[in-house]
């Protein structure tokens, strides 16, 4: 009897063993077939990456966030990419931060590289809008900032870099002027202007509207 329950046992104990060793290798063959689509949906869209960008970025995002790439052996997204000669780790990391950051909407209106110097531009702002925002209503340079060129919003986060305050006083003041600066330029909007520039200096303002601005806006008080 006492052999008969222990030959019992066992067997219980393999059949929940081969059931373990059964789901993980479940697991596993979906996580290969879903790294595979994944794999083939990022080498269609990068023939075509000017309109599907954003597709290559949700697509590694989820390989980067699922782990996919362990599925291959490699220990991360960095070399898995190098064997597998998708995309550049650099451009991968590129499209990852636009998903991650810019809604699909407005990242495909700016386009992918001008939607990634906007991230820099935001980032780097005292008083920052997301991308999001400034693609839906900030200006770089006079220019509304989805039509303004990358190296223009490249040099205005290149600006904003250098003039970061260093003291708790001057990065409140800085913010301050910023929210100034960002209040004006909507009220601007409102009535139909987008100037060419405005700063914030101490207790003054200066708004730079072009002559032709100041024309049709006299035009219409007239």
């Amino acid at each position: 009897m006492a052999t008969a329950k222990r030959g019992t046992r066992s067997a219980g104990k393999a059949a929940r063993s081969g059931l373990i060793v059964a789901t993980k290798a479940a697991a596993l063959e979906a996580h290969r077939k879903q790294l595979a689509t994944l794999e083939r949906l990022i080498r269609r869209r990068l023939a075509s990456v000017v309109e599907s960008f954003y597709d290559v970025g949700v697509a590694l995002r989820e390989i980067l966030e699922k782990k996919l790439y362990a599925v291959k052996g490699h220990a991360s997204l960095a070399d898995y990419l190098t064997a597998t000669k998708l995309v550049s780790l650099t451009q991968a990391e590129k499209l990852i931060a636009i998903v991650r950051r810019v809604p699909r909407e407005e990242a495909m209106a700016a386009g992918q590289e001008r939607a990634y110097a906007l991230i820099a531009l935001a980032d780097a702002t005292p008083e920052p809008d997301t991308a999001a925002e400034l693609i839906a209503h900030g200006t770089v340079a006079g220019a509304p900032a989805k039509e303004a060129s990358v190296r223009a919003i490249r040099a205005a986060a290149k600006a904003q870099s250098a003039e970061r305050p260093k003291t708790k006083a001057q990065s409140a003041r800085a913010k301050a002027d910023a929210a100034v600066d960002k209040g004006l330029r909507r009220w601007l909007k409102q009535g139909g202007l987008r100037p060419e520039a405005v700063r914030v200096t101490g207790r003054a303002v200066h708004v730079t509207l072009t002559r032709e601005q100041v024309e049709a806006l006299l035009a219409r008080e007239g």
